[in-house]
């Protein structure tokens, strides 16, 4: 059934990202963990934009080696995070991750994580029982019937962050690229995680 799983995304899944992963000396350096999905496809979107594998290979746009660089965004966490290799995304760039424990999903709002298996098959599994909570198809779907198609490399973000009180809804928000919401995320955690609960913050338009 685990297994299974993982079948059922990879059919959902478009078209590679990036090339054939099965030459020995590229399958090598895909983290072993990864190996299941990334070897069968490089690299894919699934449910419309809403859940983007990324692919594996330093010449490909928007690949792991890349989006795990330090100056792509990630010291702007100034660490947290550091233990984990981020490889995929939903709608709204919440981060999917491998850890030497299993895998994740990471919030880059407060950098809360949420186990979601110990292998690449529980992952998969999890993830397509309740596609709606990670994947946010059914918004990606709802926001792209209001303004076209999402472009690549940019995911869907509210004006106010979400651990702010920023809304789920197709409406309220606007398509940013992935980095600079990265970033963006970052900049606001370091200035707002030892705040007292009940502290008042501030967002400019």
């Amino acid at each position: 059934m685990a297994q299974q799983d993982l079948a059922d995304l990879l059919a959902q899944g478009g078209s590679a990202l990036g090339p054939s992963l099965r030459p020995p000396q590229v399958a090598v350096q895909i983290p072993e963990p990864l190996k299941p999905m990334l070897m069968q496809k490089n690299g894919f979107y699934a449910f419309g934009p809403a859940l983007f594998v990324r692919p594996w290979g330093a010449n490909i746009s928007g690949n792991c080696l890349w989006w795990n660089a330090t100056d792509t965004w990630r010291r702007e966490f100034a660490g947290e995070g550091d233990d984990l290799l981020f490889f995929a995304e939903d709608i709204f760039g919440f981060q999917f991750a491998i850890h030497p424990k299993g895998f994740y999903q990471f919030d880059p709002e407060t950098t809360d994580r949420e186990f979601m298996g110990n292998d690449i098959y529980e992952w998969a599994g999890i993830l397509m029982g309740d596609l709606e909570y990670f994947t946010g198809a059914p918004i990606a779907e709802r926001w792209q019937e209001l303004n076209g198609p999402l472009p690549v490399g940019k995911r869907l973000a509210p004006p106010v962050p979400f651990a702010f009180g920023g809304e789920f809804e197709a409406e309220q928000l606007g398509a940013i690229t992935d980095v600079e919401l990265m970033r963006f995320r970052g900049d606001i955690y370091m200035q707002t995680k030892d705040l007292p609960d009940g502290a008042s913050i501030e967002f400019e338009a």
